[in-house]
């Protein structure tokens, strides 16, 4: 390695250093208690109890590694709930028996190596070839253009699995491209990280696409024969299979395995249709994505000229298949999103951007000063222009996302403080809560997002599908915190001729509906702000709080 390259790779190394201990502070936050994820981050609350389930110890070893295997939460796949709960098992060893009290420091574990970490190692293993290039300088700001999208900052500051599908998908490019068409080790290999990203999160599917492109490629240039290339998709399709078995052992069981199914499907019908109403209520699917490039991957305009970069690239013949493999991907994972899916969040992309995004610098060349050689010839100058508009492109985005970045975390770090949930809590706590009498057991019921503190004299109820009149007469709740979105959502009479269930949205427009209105049977309004609304039961408020 030069003297130039070995510099870059130190500095790649402790601004990875940096930019690993500036999540830490604001991933402790949010995380006092389980209760407290729902406030935050919903799928953090659904997550959390499982990979604590995982390590908990049975009656016996079978059972011990019963509970290891079967998580129970199967939206997503075994690697994921592998490597965390092998994250924070040295956590458990460390604290001893009351390890599970310590909520906040095992979430912020999960937060920084299940996602600031492998998306970390994405970044350096995309900026690998620049990095040996003989200009080093460009893996350094295609890393810094990487790590410091909105997108990716938001993803590291909560516990998910996009970033380990993203380093998975971005081991299957690296290996595609390294393998350089001989469909040998690296291509087999592959089979293998693609089976991780299928098990992370079943969008690793979408690497269909590539796959084929790439044995077609390899016909095509003659590189491979038809006889070889059906031999070598043959076995690759058994590796693939055999290792998603391998990284989500529970296919091999009966029981288990019917479930994954049947909640495979269930996700896939959400993914395409939306949860409570056709499409989610949108029609305009297309510009959702179009702003969601702005706003969090750096603008629409950064992202053609990838698209552009990574076009050139397949055109031309130097390094053609590694160009084909992100083209592919990209167009393969994207599509998905724009043809088929109802559901589309900021996170989705990070998987294909980031090896877009890394071609970037390719558009440059390594000696900059032959973009400055006199000459007259037309192409050498909109060479020259194109390359002074991605390199000020870039820059400008670093910049603005530098700013961005400080500001996400700073607000994070202040969330506590800052959030509404939490606060209309502390007003129950110091204002409704003195007026009875100490330790009274209690019912309460909560939406999704508001906060309850744990209390060993309460019984905090919660429900997946939120509340309807049969679900609050069944369980009786003493207290109902119910938030303004849900209640203004919900209250639409107009979903309801769009509901894809509708029976339950009827039933959730009855109760929501008349939240809204703040005239709940057998309840009567406590207080309320701009996050929601605390009802009382009307034998609790007649006897310790009407005046």
């Amino acid at each position: 390695m030069a003297k130039q390259q070995k510099l870059i790779f130190w500095l790649l190394f402790m601004l990875s250093l940096l930019i690993f201990s500036a999540f830490i502070i604001p991933n402790l936050t949010g995380a006092k208690d389980a209760a407290m994820l729902s406030a935050f981050e919903h799928d953090e609350f659904a997550q959390y109890p499982n990979v604590i389930h995982m390590l908990e110890k049975g009656d016996s070893l079978k059972a011990t590694l019963h509970n290891f295997l079967v998580y129970l939460h199967y939206y997503y796949g075994y690697p994921f709930y592998f490597f965390s709960a092998l994250s924070i098992l040295p956590v458990k060893w460390i604290l001893g028996v009351d390890w599970t009290a310590h909520t906040q420091v095992i979430v912020a574990v999960l937060r920084q190596l299940i996602n600031v970490l492998p998306m970390l190692l994405a970044a350096f293993i995309l900026v690998r070839d620049q990095l040996k290039s003989t200009s080093p300088w460009k893996a350094l700001i295609s890393f810094l253009l990487i790590m410091l999208l909105p997108a990716v900052v938001r993803n590291n500051l909560w516990w998910h699995p996009d970033s380990l599908l993203t380093l998975f998908v971005v081991l299957t490019i690296f290996l595609l491209i390294t393998d350089r068409g001989r469909f040998g080790k690296f291509f087999y290999l592959s089979a293998f990280t693609c089976a991780l990203a299928i098990g992370a999160k079943i969008l690793g599917v979408l690497f269909v696409l590539t796959y084929a492109s790439v044995l077609i490629y390899g016909l095509v240039t003659k590189s491979i024969s038809l006889k070889k290339a059906l031999l070598s998709a043959l076995i690759f399709l058994v590796l693939l299979v055999v290792s998603v078995v391998v990284t989500n052992p529970l296919l091999l069981l009966p029981i288990e395995r019917g479930e994954i199914i049947a909640i495979f499907k269930a996700n896939l019908s959400q993914s395409s249709q939306g949860f409570w109403v056709a499409g989610n209520g949108t029609s305009g699917k297309l510009t959702e994505i179009i702003q969601i490039i702005r706003d969090y991957y750096g603008g629409i305009l950064l992202f053609c000229a990838a698209l552009v970069t990574t076009l050139v690239g397949v055109i031309r013949k130097e390094n053609r298949l590694k160009y084909l493999v992100i083209l592919t991907w990209v167009i393969g994972y994207m599509g998905y999103f724009v043809i088929f899916a109802a559901t589309i969040r900021p996170h989705y992309f990070i998987p294909a951007v980031l090896p877009l995004y890394a071609t970037l610098m390719d558009w440059l060349p390594d000696d900059l000063k032959t973009l400055f050689k006199p000459g007259k010839n037309v192409n050498k100058w909109l060479k020259l222009l194109a390359s002074l508009a991605i390199m000020l492109a870039m820059l400008i985005t670093i910049g603005v996302n530098t700013v961005h970045t400080a500001d996400a975390i700073q607000g994070t770090t202040q969330r506590e403080d800052t959030s509404p949930s939490l606060a209309m809590f502390d007003t129950f706590e110091a204002e409704y809560l003195p007026s009875l009498p100490a330790n009274t057991p209690l019912i309460i019921y909560r939406d999704w997002r508001a906060y309850v503190a744990d209390d060993p004299h309460w019984r905090v109820i919660y429900n997946w599908n939120l509340a309807t009149y049969d679900y609050i007469n069944e369980n009786q709740p003493d207290y109902l915190f119910v938030e303004y979105e849900n209640a203004y959502y919900f209250a639409d009479e107009s979903k309801l001729a769009i509901a894809l269930d509708r029976d339950a949205m009827q039933a959730m427009f009855d109760f929501y509906s008349d939240v809204l209105q703040e005239k709940v049977s057998g309840y009567h309004l406590l207080f309320k702000d701009s996050f929601g609304y605390i009802f009382v039961s009307d034998s609790l408020y007649s006897s310790y709080y009407q005046k």
